[in-house]
């Protein structure tokens, strides 16, 4: 049975090849995420000029697509070509919903069938490692974190990119350029500085009085 290894970064994937070499099968490092969702002109032409259209796309999910930048796009085919003749993968990307969904993802996008594990660990020291894989589980014991990564991609994407374009063709006067960016966690971070300036600058100093007691007896 030939079986691959996925980490989510090469410093990654030279801890584990120290920590159990290719005992697993061979050792692939992704780049964070290889792959993006779709911008809303790939998945709908209509939506490549800006407007404050909802955009969500017929069936409610962006697409995938490859990410060849910045030297990705060779790490993307050694891993399809490895996943091609692989029987089984274990994914061993950092155990949170991001490093759930760099692994899985790479098996929807290429359409692999085969076994999958998930090893988890939260450091990455040889022990800790080698226990990780030899207790590696049934990656479906997974899905709910898998399915959480999913609903914040696509919810950020529909919801970011419909509301900063909203804004601008609503607010930005005309011949100005400019881009009013809303986001899920900038924008309420913002709110929250705006607000606190706001206190600060309306503060009015008041005087106020401090009271003391002497008391004696029990």
């Amino acid at each position: 049975m030939k079986s691959i290894v996925i980490t989510e970064k090469p410093s990654q994937a030279r801890n584990v090849m120290k920590a159990v070499g290719s005992r697993y099968g061979e050792v692939l490092a992704a780049q964070g995420h290889l792959l993006r969702l779709q911008s809303p002109g790939e998945a709908n032409p209509d939506w490549k000029a800006w407007s404050s259209d909802l955009l969500r796309p017929q069936g409610g999910r962006y697409g995938l697509v490859a990410d060849r930048t910045s030297g990705k796009g060779e790490r993307l085919d050694k891993i399809k070509r490895a996943l091609s003749s692989a029987d089984q993968v274990i994914i061993a990307t950092d155990c949170d919903r991001e490093g759930q969904a760099i692994g899985e993802n790479l098996l929807h996008f290429y359409g692999y069938r085969g076994r999958v594990l998930r090893a988890m660990f939260t450091a990455e020291d040889e022990k800790t490692l080698c226990t990780a894989f030899a207790s590696a589980k049934p990656n479906t014991e997974y899905r709910p974190l898998y399915d959480a990564a999913v609903a914040r991609a696509q919810a950020d994407q529909v919801f970011n990119l419909s509301l900063t374009r909203t804004a601008t063709t609503r607010l930005v006067p005309s011949g100005v350029r400019a881009v009013i960016g809303i986001g899920r966690v900038r924008t309420p971070t913002l709110g929250i500085v705006c607000r606190r300036e706001q206190e600060l600058s309306n503060f009015k100093p008041r005087d106020y009085f401090e009271l003391t007691a002497n008391v004696q007896g029990e």
